[in-house]
């Protein structure tokens, strides 16, 4: 995945996270993942499978699309 579309991703995924008023240790706890995964996701040094991206997308109560929101590929 190109490094900016990971990065925005990445802003995308905090950015909802703080919308639900969670901490990335609740939020990591939440989908099963370490601290460390979600740090680096929100990043943008990793991307996460589509298994992850759907346990998000539903601790967040948001469309899994949502996270691509303002993203051109």
């Amino acid at each position: 995945m190109d490094n900016n579309i990971k990065h925005k991703l990445g802003r995308n995924i905090k950015i909802e996270r703080i919308r639900k008023d969670l901490t990335q240790e609740e939020f990591a706890e939440r989908i099963d993942m370490s601290l460390s995964y979600v740090s680096k996701l929100e990043q943008g040094i990793t991307s996460p499978t589509a298994i992850v991206l759907y346990k998000m997308s539903k601790i967040l109560n948001i469309k899994m699309e949502d996270f691509f929101d303002k993203i051109e590929i």
